[in-house]
């Protein structure tokens, strides 16, 4: 099975788009310091499927902005991935 995620950057939006999982998420995240520099927004409106990996990754994403003081929203989620959002009890990490 073929795993691909890929990724736009529109001002201070990143958008996902594909698999974000544990096969698809390691490119995005060698690069994620550069990328990231001027983000406020994560959109995972085009995301087909995440698995715990993935929303590991959004959840670690989240407190390193956090730890810097800088605001990271994820918004267009699914209602699968709110569903394992609410399964891991995260919400107020990756949605607030």
């Amino acid at each position: 099975m073929s795993h691909s995620l890929t990724w736009e950057i529109t001002e201070t939006t990143l958008q996902f788009t594909g698999t974000l999982d544990r096969d698809s998420l390691m490119t995005f995240w060698d690069k994620r310091n550069s990328l990231l520099d001027h983000i406020e927004n994560i959109d995972v409106s085009g995301l087909t499927h995440v698995d715990s990996t993935g929303l590991a990754m959004l959840v670690r994403l989240k407190g390193e902005f956090q730890t810097k003081g800088r605001p990271l929203n994820v918004v267009g989620t699914s209602d699968n991935l709110n569903t394992l959002i609410e399964l891991y009890g995260v919400q107020t990490m990756v949605l607030s």
